[in-house]
């Protein structure tokens, strides 16, 4: 983790200048925004990027093939070793007024749907915006968190960090901010995004990364409909509903590490529920 730059450059929002004509809306409503971040900036928070060595030692969590290490935001904002810009920008991403840059862009898509959706939690504009691990649902109505994540390198054999899914039902949206290394010739690590097939479906659980559960689907209940490429610079954003189905195509060996921002909204409640 290297930090070249003197002074920091300015944060801007991952959703400048993106507006609902920037939503594609098959399989189900989501924006791909390429250069989303101004050169200067993205290169600082490149550059300077946690590694999954790094993540690994400060989380405990030990090295294994294509696994997934978390940075989230309470951490990079507490560690001295982080620079400015990491913290800016992780603060901005976790914020109301990120948080209100999603409204504006997707709240007419999401409630349609979710139509219930304020039903369970209020007018969503209302909604008291805190951070995830720092903040509690005593006195928020949203934790939102801005995630460095790695997927470390390939080995052994070919794989897929993980297959077709839906975001757990407490999320409001997810984002993923890709920063691939210039170097990272690896084949695969794209985004996929699904739609159902006809018939019945039914989803496994699975413990997540946080200690909650992941919500799983065979990929035989499924069709491929898109694929994202895994690209430097470029961001990828979806309200959740049980339509939002997407997964990571198969990585190649390698020794490079597949390296990306999350963005996250936690309600305290689900919004919708998933046969299981």
């Amino acid at each position: 983790m290297t930090d070249t730059t003197q002074t920091s450059p300015a944060i801007t929002s991952l959703l400048a200048g993106v507006t609902k004509d920037d939503i594609r809306r098959d399989p189900f409503p989501h924006i791909v925004v390429p250069d989303a971040l101004p050169k200067d900036l993205y290169v600082a928070l490149s550059e300077s990027m946690p590694t999954a060595e790094y993540i690994g030692e400060r989380i405990g969590k030990p090295i294994t093939s294509n696994e997934r290490y978390n940075y989230m935001s309470e951490m990079v904002l507490g560690d001295p070793s982080m620079p400015r810009v990491w913290k800016d920008f992780v603060t901005y991403h976790a914020s109301p007024a990120f948080y209100t840059e999603f409204l504006d862009l997707f709240q007419e898509d999401l409630l349609a749907n979710l139509p219930g959706t304020e039903e369970r939690t209020g007018p969503l504009r209302d909604l008291r915006v805190g951070r995830r691990n720092r903040d509690s649902f005593e006195t928020h109505g949203i934790l939102l968190d801005c995630t460095a994540v790695i997927n470390s390198a390939v080995t052994g054999r070919p794989s897929s960090y993980r297959g077709p899914h839906v975001d757990k039902p407490y999320k409001l949206f997810g984002g993923l901010f890709y920063m691939r290394l210039p170097e990272d010739d690896a084949v695969g690590g794209d985004l996929v995004l699904y739609k159902y097939r006809p018939g019945a479906h039914r989803f496994r659980t699975s413990a997540s990364e946080y200690g909650d559960t992941r919500f799983d689907i065979d990929p035989g209940y499924v069709e491929e409909v898109a694929t994202v490429p895994y690209r430097a610079n470029t961001l990828v954003m979806y309200p959740i509903n049980p339509l939002a189905l997407h997964g990571v195509s198969v990585r190649s060996l390698t020794e490079h590490q597949r390296r990306f921002i999350a963005l996250v909204g936690d309600l305290p409640h689900p919004l919708f529920d998933l046969a299981l």
